[in-house]
């Protein structure tokens, strides 16, 4: 089992990874890559990384990792990916402590069985060990495996074994009101960009000048063994 490199040619970052104010998925997006990039700077040390990306898709998270890995292995339930093993996060097919990190971004929502994902993850962290995990708080239902929506108080409860937990949101509620307006503007036809470039300055805005969490679009958590 050979594991690609971080930047290879089988990682397509696409505006997840840098996404343009003018995109429909702005709101979450710039910040999530934003919490990827500062967690991989500031709190992963060395240049020997064992890294697995569970549910990599296309490892569009992967040029942030470039130069700090031994190994980035993605995992995936299709062919339809990036990832060099297919498999369900529920029943990872790795030794104990076999990786420095776990990235998984955007999965636990249509994961039928989170809690074992979790508990998986952290018995293939090898001590000291780091899991960074995205999730939908508000999002509209997409694809035929959509289970959960999740809260910070949710996502403790499941990361409960793990040593130190911290949960960060992406935008505020202004920053998910308007994310929510972008996804219902698909059907207009011509300005729909413009529309997203609007909605997106107005939600960074009054998420600076109204600061509220009671409406999160999306959650990150950095989670330590």
């Amino acid at each position: 089992m050979r594991a690609a490199a971080p930047g290879a040619s089988a990682a397509h970052p696409g505006p997840r990874l840098d996404p343009s104010l003018a995109d429909r998925d702005y709101l979450h997006l710039a910040p999530l890559s934003a919490i990827i990039r500062e967690t991989v700077r500031s709190r992963l040390t060395g240049d020997q990384l064992r890294v697995l990306d569970l549910g990599c898709g296309w490892k569009p998270y992967a040029p942030l990792f470039a130069g700090r890995c031994r190994a980035y292995l993605g995992m995936d339930v299709t062919r339809s990916s990036a990832a060099e093993v297919l498999g369900v996060g529920g029943q990872l097919p790795f030794a104990d402590a076999a990786f420095d990190v776990v990235l998984c971004t955007q999965e636990l929502e249509h994961d039928p069985e989170p809690q074992s994902t979790v508990d998986e993850a952290r018995r293939v962290l090898a001590k000291g060990g780091f899991l960074i995990l995205s999730t939908h708080g508000v999002w509209f239902k997409h694809g035929a495996a959509d289970y959960w929506r999740w809260t910070d108080a949710g996502l403790r409860r499941v990361m409960r074994s793990f040593e130190a937990v911290d949960i960060r949101n992406c935008g505020g509620q202004y920053s998910a009101l308007f994310q929510l307006l972008n996804l219902y503007s698909d059907p207009v036809p011509v300005v729909r960009r413009l529309l997203y470039l609007v909605n997106n300055a107005l939600g960074v805005a009054l998420d600076r000048i109204l600061p509220a969490e009671n409406l999160i679009a999306n959650y990150v958590v950095v989670a330590r063994k």
